[in-house]
């Protein structure tokens, strides 16, 4: 079996565990984790706001990076894995309001969705150059 398939696999199970978690669980670990990074900036509050935006560009520049080495290696065009990575960080989105404490945010969405470009931006240089 591919290494990429099993970690974007992988990596999917985990970034949909983290994002549906209810309200006060992922509440509380972010503030647990502003806690620990107050060196970075005094406001908890201020930081927790930022890491919670900086999860959903992480969790899905991730995943695009992953989903698109693994099509690569089944010869699958790029277009079908970002447009599969945008229609999930909608849907991931649209999923929340099932989900106590948590609710839709067009936002987020768009926190997703820059995450999947700048993934895509990084995956297409790097095959770019390595070709």
């Amino acid at each position: 079996m591919n290494i990429y398939l099993i970690l974007t696999v992988l990596w999917f199970i985990f970034m949909t565990y983290l994002s549906h978690q209810d309200g006060e669980h992922t509440g509380k670990a972010s503030l647990g984790l502003a806690k620990k990074l107050k060196f970075l900036d005094s406001n908890i509050n201020t930081l927790n706001s930022h890491l919670r935006k900086a999860a959903h560009v992480f969790l899905f520049f991730v995943f695009i990076l992953l989903l698109i080495m693994t099509l690569r290696e089944f010869r699958i065009k790029m277009v079908y894995g970002v447009a599969a990575a945008v229609f999930w960080a909608w849907a991931d989105e649209r999923t929340k309001p099932f989900i106590k404490g948590r609710h839709f945010s067009w936002p987020d969405v768009g926190l997703n969705v820059s995450g999947v470009v700048l993934g895509f931006a990084t995956a297409y240089l790097y095959i770019s150059l390595a070709s």
